[in-house]
């Protein structure tokens, strides 16, 4: 059998994510920002949690393994942008939450961001992103059934 990845799903959308967080580190590195896109990510996801979370909590959101994200909360706890807190209801689950400084300088840097999206999704209708979008949440439900049923 002949694997055209030019075809698959899966090919497409890493070459796209490896172009955005590209896109990503390039602006944000003009900026002077600190942080990877991926603990920008973080501070994003927990941005609009609105709400401190727990490790796994924050893990599951992102897609990622506790230990990736540790290691990229201890930076962003270093650069006092999170802090993490026992949880008032259970004192084993540490609660990670933005700080004031760390969601006012993220709001600094997320027009840059945004600007960067408007680039990739230039010439792409409201229609065919809301398909695209429904299409990839689809994959991430099937996809997370498939892998969580063993």
């Amino acid at each position: 059998m002949h694997f055209d990845s030019e075809s698959s799903p899966g090919f497409v959308i890493g070459r796209v994510a490896y172009l955005i967080r590209t896109g990503m580190g390039a602006e944000l590195k003009k900026a002077r920002w600190p942080f990877s896109p991926e603990e920008t990510q973080t501070l994003i996801t927990l941005s609009d949690a609105g709400q401190p979370l727990s490790m796994n909590e924050l893990a599951s959101r992102m897609i990622r393994d506790a230990t990736t994200v540790k290691r990229q909360l201890d930076r962003l706890v270093e650069h006092q942008f999170v802090e993490r807190n026992a949880s008032s209801e259970d004192a084993r689950i540490v609660m990670i939450g933005l700080t004031r400084r760390g969601e006012q300088r993220l709001q600094k840097v997320l027009p840059l961001l945004d600007d960067l999206r408007k680039i990739a999704l230039k010439g792409i209708s409201k229609k065919e992103l809301d398909a695209a979008q429904n299409v990839l949440h689809h994959m991430q439900k099937n996809l997370k059934t498939h892998l969580t049923k063993d």
